[in-house]
C-alpha cells in the first residue's frame, strides 16, 4: 500500500509539472488579468474592496490569493504551480481519506478532467483541493480543519461551498459548520445577490447534449463511460459519497439550465471527481478481480494523458530552435517597446489542449506585471510588462491592435493569424508585413 501510494503521488507530481509546462500560453496571461481589480485594490490600500469584490461569478478568494502572490513574486510560473500544487494536495487528501485502498486516489490522479484543469490560472484546482480536504477532514474526524475548509470554500467557489455543505449535512458538527457558512455567506452576500439578479450573468447558450457529450469524449476520452456503471452501482454502498455526487450533479445541471454556466465547459466536473472516486473505490473494495481491472483502466488512462501532454510539450521544446518572428523581434526590442502578439482564433478558451511555442520565448520565471488601464483588458490585449517590454496578446483581430502607442511597436501574426493579415487593423506608424518562418511581423518604420 505504501509503495502504491508513493507511486500515485509521484505520478501526480510528474503529470502536473508536465501540465504546467504546457499551460504557459496566452490564456495564462488572459486569466491573470481578470484579477487585476483585486490587485489594484491591494496596491491602493483598499483591503475591504479586495476582500469582497467578486470576479465575474466567482468569490474573492482566488483573486485575493493570486494578487497577494503576484505582489510578492509576479512570475507566471508561480500562478501555474499554485494550481498544480493544489491538484497534488487533492490526491494526497484522497489517500488520507481512504487509507485501506488506493483506488480513490488513483481515480483522481489519473482523471483526465483533473489533469486537464490542473495548471490553470483560475480557482478550480484550489476549490477541488478544498472539497477533497473537507472530505478527508470529515472521514478522519478533524472538526477544526473541516471548519476552516468550510469557511474558505465559500470564498473560493460557490459549487465547492455547496459540496462542503453536503458533507456537513452528514457530520455531527453540522450546526457549527452551517454557522461558519452563514458567517462567510453574510460577508459575501451583498455582491452575490447583485450578481444573481443581473440578467447579464445568465446569458450562456442552452444545452446541446449531443454536442457536449461529443466534446467531452474528444477531450477526456471514454474512460468515464467505462467507470460510470460502477459509480452508479455504488450509490448505495457509500451513501455520503452518493449524496455528494448526486447533489453536485444537480447543482451543475441547475447552473446550466439557469444560464449561469456554459454547457460546453467542464471544470465543474473536477468537483464531481471527489465523490466519484470514493464511489468507484467502494465498488471494488471487496472484489479483488474488479479492483485489478479498475486499476488497469486507471493506469492506462493516466499513461495516455501523460504521454499526450508530454508530446505536446516536446513539440513546444523542439520549436524553440526554429527561427520565428518572435525571435527577430526580441533581438531588436529594447526596454519600453511594445510587442503585439496576434494568434489565430483556434479553439475556445475552455479547451485546455492549446500550447504556445511563441509565448515560451518569454520565460515563465520572468516577472510579468499587469499594466494598469482604464479600459477592459479583454479588448486591450491583456497588457503585461515582461522583461521591460510591453506585451499584448490577442486571440482575435481588435481595433486596439492598431491603436497601441509607443516609440517602437512590433506586431506578430502566428498560429493561423498570419493567413489573414488583411483582417488586422492598420497601425499608423508601422510598415509592411515581413515573413519569418511560418509567421508575419511588422514594426514601426525605421525600427
Amino acid at each position: 500500500m505504501k509503495n502504491a501510494a508513493l507511486g500515485i503521488l509521484l505520478f501526480t507530481v510528474a503529470s502536473r509539472l508536465v501540465r504546467v509546462a504546457g499551460r504557459w500560453d496566452e490564456w495564462a496571461l488572459h486569466y491573470a488579468t481578470y484579477n487585476e481589480a483585486t490587485r489594484n485594490a491591494l496596491l491602493s490600500g483598499n483591503i475591504v474592496e479586495a476582500l469582497t469584490s467578486w470576479v465575474g461569478l466567482h468569490p474573492p478568494g482566488y483573486p485575493l490569493l493570486h494578487s497577494v502572490v503576484s505582489l510578492v513574486w509576479p512570475a507566471p510560473i508561480v500562478w501555474l504551480l499554485i494550481s498544480a500544487g493544489a491538484s497534488v494536495v487533492t490526491v494526497w487528501a484522497m489517500l488520507r481519506s481512504h487509507p485501506r485502498t488506493v483506488i480513490p486516489a488513483l481515480v483522481v490522479a489519473t482523471d483526465p478532467v483533473q489533469i486537464h484543469y490542473a495548471a490553470e490560472v483560475n480557482n478550480y484546482p484550489l476549490a477541488t483541493m478544498l472539497l477533497a480536504l473537507a472530505w478527508m477532514a470529515h472521514r478522519r474526524d478533524h472538526p477544526v480543519l473541516l471548519g476552516v475548509v468550510t469557511f474558505l470554500a465559500c470564498w473560493v467557489h460557490l459549487i465547492c461551498a455547496v459540496g462542503v455543505g453536503l458533507i456537513a449535512a452528514t457530520s455531527r458538527y453540522r450546526y457549527s459548520l452551517y454557522a461558519v457558512m452563514t458567517g462567510a455567506g453574510l460577508l459575501l452576500a451583498p455582491e452575490a445577490i447583485g450578481i444573481v439578479m443581473d440578467e447579464g450573468s445568465r446569458k450562456q447558450p442552452p444545452l446541446d447534449l449531443v454536442l457536449s457529450l461529443r466534446d467531452a469524449l474528444d477531450r477526456f476520452g471514454p474512460s468515464w463511460l467505462v467507470l460510470l456503471p460502477l459509480l452508479v452501482g455504488s450509490l448505495h454502498r457509500s451513501k455520503e459519497a452518493g449524496i455528494l455526487w448526486v447533489g453536485l450533479v444537480t447543482v451543475w445541471a441547475s447552473t446550466v439550465w439557469a444560464g449561469f454556466a456554459a454547457p460546453h465547459q467542464f471544470p465543474y466536473a473536477c468537483f464531481l471527481g471527489i465523490p466519484a472516486a470514493a464511489l468507484i473505490g467502494a465498488s471494488s473494495a471487496s472484489r479483488h478481480r474488479l479492483a485489478v481491472g479498475v486499476s488497469g483502466v486507471l493506469i492506462i488512462r493516466g499513461l495516455f494523458a501523460g504521454l499526450s501532454d508530454g508530446m505536446a510539450v516536446s513539440q513546444v521544446a523542439q520549436d524553440q530552435s526554429r527561427s520565428r518572428a518572435i525571435d527577430v523581434v526580441l533581438d531588436r526590442a529594447v526596454q519600453g517597446d511594445a510587442i503585439i502578439l496576434v494568434r489565430g482564433p483556434g479553439p475556445p478558451d475552455d479547451d485546455k489542449r492549446h500550447t504556445s511555442s511563441v509565448l515560451w520565448r518569454f520565460s515563465p520565471f520572468t516577472e510579468a506585471r499587469p499594466i494598469r488601464s482604464d479600459g477592459r483588458s479583454t479588448i486591450e490585449g491583456h497588457p503585461f510588462l515582461i522583461g521591460g517590454v510591453r506585451v499584448y496578446t490577442f486571440a482575435h483581430p481588435r481595433a486596439a491592435i492598431g491603436a497601441i502607442e509607443g516609440p517602437r511597436v512590433f506586431t506578430i501574426l502566428y498560429d493561423g493569424a498570419e493567413q489573414n493579415p488583411n483582417l488586422i487593423p492598420a497601425h499608423p506608424s508601422q510598415g509592411d508585413w515581413q515573413s519569418v518562418g511560418p509567421d508575419l511581423w511588422r514594426a514601426t518604420i525605421g525600427s
